[in-house]
Parts: structure tokens; C-alpha cells; sequence
């Protein structure tokens, strides 16, 4: 399916849903963020690498599996570290890339009180009869990935739809993760209690985002969903606002030279 029919299927479906208001308070102001800064002069290059190493004795360091590629999860990794929240929430687990990148990061914070992890999937994503994980050609399964790199005691697993999983909710997060690439009617859903769910002046951070909706390279794909559920968003008079990085500091593919990503913070107006 090519990407004008997608956007258009995708656009209908959304145009069914009953208007939803969302809370942007708690984003940090536009001007507040500095993409520029995000990666720039922390003196993380060399624990990086110790880090990267590390995750390599489980996960190997590839572009495969359906997973986030080798740049987000350095940029989750980065950012982690930058930050040093307390409380994060993933949504999309999958095999666990990035849940292996954020959960080694939380533990090289080295705080006090353990920070964790709340990784949110549909699936039982460790489900010890069906192996999801052997489907995708990757050898164990993200709860033992993490207990061979020894902070498997900071992330808790569920297994439920993140529209079951976020209403309601009394916990907050600093940091939240959207890892999927969702209808744009789900990602409309999805995103006010999500925003809900973060502390105030916390970070959310969306994968999957193309502005426009158009490819980041010619004749890619790109999934229009969380542009279209923004754009809405937008247009209910949600001052909410996508703040694309761009271009990361390394490639997104190993021995690569494309570093574009479609990572996106989001900011309140």
C-alpha cells in the first residue's frame, strides 16, 4: 500500500472518532526545549560505548527484528542518561531494543532509589510457551535479556492495550516512550492519557513521527499515524506541538551514513 492511500485510509478512520480533549500543560514549553542540546558536550561517548558493548553480549548490534534501529536506541540511551528521570513508561515492547537501552541507562544513573521501567505491550511479550521473541530471530526473550545484564528488578512488564492501560491511571512518569507506529485513530486516542500520565515538565517522546506525513527519505515508507492524530489535536485547540530531531549526531544503521530519525519530543505552545 503506498503511502497517499494509507494516509487517506487512515485520515477516514480518523475522521470517525468523537472529539477527545487533551491536556498539554504538563509538556514543557516550546521554547524550553533546545534540539541542539539534547546530545551536545555531555562527556557520554565513552560510557556509551562500555554500554553498547554490554547490550551487545545480548542484543546484537544490527538493523533487524522489526525493532527501533541502532540511532534511537543510542538516543534513548543519551537521553536516559541526560535526563535521569525517575519513572519511565514505554509503550511497545516488542523484542525489547529499546527496553534493554532505557533499563541500562536508568541503572548507569546510579541514584539512590532505583528508578524502573514500565514497558506496555499487547502481547506477552515473555511468554514462555509461544517465544514471540524466536519469531523475530532473536535468541531470548526481553525479561532475560535484562536479567543478563542484571536490572531486570527495574522494569515491570504488562501485557495490555495501552488504551486499557493508560485511563485511570494514579502514577506519573518523567519520561514517556511511545514506541509504535499506531492508526492515527489509536495515536488519537492514546495521546490524552498519555499526557495525562506524565509528571509535569516531563519529557514525551514519540517514534514513527514524519512531518507532513511524507517519507524521510524518497520512496520510503512513512506511517502517517501520529501526524494525523497531532494535526487533529491541533485543530480542537490542543496548543501541542511535534518537535522532530532531525538529524542524530551518529547513523541510524551500523556503518551507515543516513542519520535522519523519526523521533519526535512533544512540546505545549
Amino acid at each position: 500500500m503506498d503511502n497517499a492511500l494509507r494516509r487517506a485510509l487512515q485520515a477516514r478512520r480518523l475522521s470517525r472518532e468523537p472529539a477527545r480533549e487533551a491536556d498539554v500543560s504538563k509538556l514543557p514549553k516550546l521554547e524550553d526545549i533546545s534540539l541542539s542540546e539534547l546530545f551536545a558536550g555531555d562527556g557520554l561517548a565513552g560510557e556509551w560505548e562500555r554500554a553498547r558493548r554490554r547490550i551487545g553480549e545480548v542484543f546484537p548490534y544490527e538493523n533487524k527484528w522489526q525493532a527501533v534501529d541502532v540511532g534511537v536506541r543510542r538516543a534513548l540511551w543519551y537521553l536516559i542518561r541526560r535526563w535521569r528521570p525517575r519513572s519511565v513508561l514505554e509503550i511497545g515492547t516488542l523484542i525489547g531494543a529499546s527496553t534493554v537501552h532505557i533499563a541500562m541507562a536508568l541503572k548507569a544513573c546510579g541514584q539512590a532509589n532505583a528508578p524502573s521501567l514500565v514497558t506496555v505491550d499487547l502481547n506477552d511479550v515473555n511468554d514462555p510457551a509461544g517465544r514471540p521473541w524466536m519469531r523475530h530471530g532473536v535468541s531470548a526473550s526481553p525479561r532475560e535479556m535484562l536479567q543478563r545484564l542484571d536490572c531486570a528488578d527495574l522494569v515491570e512488564f504488562v501485557t495490555a492495550s495501552s488504551l486499557d492501560y493508560l485511563p485511570g491511571r494514579e502514577d506519573e512518569f518523567d519520561f514517556i516512550f511511545v514506541d509504535h507506529a499506531a492508526s492515527a485513530d489509536i495515536v488519537y486516542r492514546e495521546l490524552p492519557p498519555a499526557l495525562a500520565a506524565l509528571r509535569p515538565g516531563g519529557q514525551l517522546l514519540m517514534d514513527a513521527y514524519y512531518p507532513d506525513g511524507k517519507p524521510l527519505h524518497p520512496g520510503g515508507v512513512a506511517a502517517p499515524g501520529p501526524h494525523l492524530a497531532l494535526r487533529r489535536l491541533r485543530s480542537e485547540g490542543a496548543g501541542i506541538a511535534a518537535l522532530p530531531l532531525g538529524a542524530l549526531p551518529w547513523p541510524t544503521a551500523p556503518g551507515g551514513s543516513n542519520r535522519l530519525t523519526s523521533l519526535a519530543l512533544l512540546a505545549r505552545e
